[in-house]
């Protein structure tokens, strides 16, 4: 083994842990004081912009790494966030968080992601990790409809935005979840079909209960009434899709078409269709929804509404970051479109949507 030359090593200046505010200060020929303020991502007193040029690109050629606990003492933030979200298993929360995590860093905030299994208890233990270890705010995907968490928040002055969810009184960034389902279930009737089933998400939760409103109100357009025993809620994966396919597609008055609150539940119902010998979307067509990259790239592609989950991802991260720094801060609704594929394809009948009813 070769002998390393100790002209390899680093000097005291090239190593980051030897580089402080009074070696910036001397090499900077400026006082330690100055130092810190031109360092300071919010100076709260003005240094010269050449000062701050100056020092920085010091600081940077030295390696320093400012001291986050330093830091967090004089400011009160840590500058970090809690993201807590239903699922890891999942790449539409993959792809949302990993964009709300790289919104973080380009903001000199650093996330810490739990996942919760959508399991309330799982979620308050969460929070209450999150919160003792300081961080400065939450993103919530994972909050239901009146959920107590949100008071308590509230109550102990945590900043927080709801990520995929609604409440009037606490900022969110979301799709308008009703528009939808709305869309989805105007497509099957525009189709022909009457006899229309929804498998919805986790009942409680304002995505579900959006979509199925939605789906309601198309229905009801079309002279339709909504019909219980269509209903399904699910846990928001393949197998809960595979369980109710088979009970609704094996039924004597099984429907001709349905609307799944997500593109793994809709993967599943085509499991299920397959199992039982049924074509698609001649014997039964089927919509999903996120517009999944896996659900495009199926044998018979898959009709799905479209949200745009990177966006709001980094989306509710700004918003949570303007509102630990004090700035205003709005709920931000965003737009789904319906990507039309072979899954919902071919038509059942006459349309059932009013002629000149542009929805």
């Amino acid at each position: 083994m070769g002998r390393s030359d100790p002209r390899d090593a680093p000097t005291p200046q090239q190593n980051p842990t030897h580089a402080t505010l009074q070696s910036i200060a001397e090499r900077a020929n400026v006082h330690v004081s100055t130092v810190s303020r031109a360092l300071d991502p919010h100076p709260t007193r003005k240094v010269s912009a050449e000062t701050v040029s100056k020092v920085r690109a010091i600081a940077k050629e030295l390696g320093f790494n400012p001291n986050p606990w330093a830091q967090s003492l004089r400011t009160n933030r840590t500058k970090t966030l809690g993201l807590v979200i239903p699922r890891l298993v999942d790449n539409v929360l993959a792809v949302v968080f990993e964009s709300a995590e790289f919104a973080a860093l380009r903001m000199g905030y650093q996330a810490i992601t739990v996942s919760t299994g959508d399991d309330p208890a799982r979620t308050r233990n969460a929070i209450r990790v999150l919160t003792e270890r300081r961080v400065d705010g939450l993103v919530l995907a994972t909050a239901r409809i009146n959920d107590p968490i949100i008071d308590d928040l509230s109550a102990r002055n945590i900043p927080f935005v709801l990520l995929n969810r609604s409440n009037n009184d606490h900022p969110t960034v979301r799709a308008d979840d009703e528009l939808g389902g709305y869309l989805a279930t105007r497509h099957l009737l525009e189709r022909g079909h009457a006899r229309i089933a929804h498998v919805a998400g986790v009942e409680g939760t304002s995505t579900a209960e959006g979509r199925r409103a939605g789906y309601r109100q198309a229905l009801a357009e079309a002279g339709i009434t909504e019909d219980d025993e269509l209903i399904r809620y699910s846990e928001l994966g393949i197998d809960g899709g595979i369980a109710w396919g088979k009970a609704l597609l094996a039924a004597e008055n099984r429907p001709t078409a349905i609307f799944a609150s997500n593109d793994y539940i809709a993967i599943g119902l085509m499991a299920a269709a397959r199992d039982l010998g049924l074509r698609i979307p001649d014997d039964v067509a089927i919509v999903g929804y996120n517009d999944t990259r896996i659900g495009e790239a199926l044998p018979v592609p898959l009709t799905s509404v479209s949200i745009p989950l990177p966006t709001m991802g980094s989306h509710a991260v700004e918003t949570l970051i303007d509102l630990v720094e004090g700035r205003p801060v709005k709920s931000e609704l965003f737009l789904p479109d319906l990507h039309i594929r072979a899954s919902s394809a071919a038509r059942r009948g006459p349309s059932l949507v009013t002629a000149g009813d542009d929805g």
